[in-house]
């Protein structure tokens, strides 16, 4: 049991700080686009293809997650952590247009890539647990 809120204190303080990051990063670019008027990258609203096929896989991935959030645990918040990603490269996407996007992107793959680590990480544990209380 100890383990479990060990695991649920890092879920959470992990997907708050990264919420926030993206957050802040957000509001700091689109601010600074709107005080400089360069035509390299500026806000302006685009949908298409592309947009559609990112917000079907938050919808999905969120219904998957939404569904099975107290079986899933401790692997629930990473996946919120990769969705969270998907939301942050749609909404630079979306409200952006040039270099800038990358920056939707860059933080889609900070994302990703924390979310697998503590997914791979969760799997590792919970192997060797599994291990050892086989072996007593």
């Amino acid at each position: 049991m100890k383990n479990n809120n060990i695991l649920k204190t890092i879920n959470w303080v992990l997907f708050t700080t990264i919420v926030l990051v993206g957050v802040v990063s957000a509001v700091i670019t689109l601010y600074d686009l709107n005080a400089d008027n360069t035509e390299q990258a500026r806000t302006v609203f685009r949908w298409g293809f592309l947009h559609t096929i990112i917000s079907v896989t938050i919808l999905l991935i969120s219904t998957f997650l939404a569904l099975g959030w107290k079986r899933l645990f401790p692997f629930n918040i990473p996946i919120a952590i990769i969705i969270v990603g998907f939301c942050y490269v749609l909404f630079f996407l979306t409200f952006t247009i040039g270099w800038v996007g990358f920056l939707g992107i860059f933080g889609f793959f900070i994302a990703f890539v924390t979310g697998v680590i503590l997914i791979v990480s969760y799997a590792v544990f919970y192997f060797l647990e599994s291990h050892k209380t086989n072996k007593i």
